[in-house]
């Protein structure tokens, strides 16, 4: 699991019946310096989300086959986001 920012909102033309009441966020995942203060991220990635994040927040990420866990069915996720985050306490 990853932390990232919600920088935006991704819109599909056409998209997979097995999406439904989707939202697509586009994400900067974190790096390891962001917890300490400075604002270095990876490239962006898109993250379905289904809690409701707004641009701005910071979530917590499941990537791979945990990011399809949460469906019944076999669903197309590669990142999804599992928690928003309040409030980060860190401490080197």
């Amino acid at each position: 699991m990853r932390m990232g920012t919600v920088v935006g909102r991704v819109t599909l033309s056409v998209r997979s019946k097995r999406y439904v009441g989707e939202r697509l966020l586009l994400t900067l995942p974190w790096k390891t310096d962001t917890f300490s203060g400075v604002e270095k991220y990876d490239p962006a990635i898109v993250v379905y989300d289904q809690l409701g994040a707004g641009v701005g927040q910071n979530i917590a990420i499941s990537e791979g086959r945990e990011a399809a866990c949460p469906f019944p069915k076999p669903t197309p996720v590669d990142a999804y986001c599992a928690a928003l985050v309040d409030e980060i306490f860190y401490k080197e």
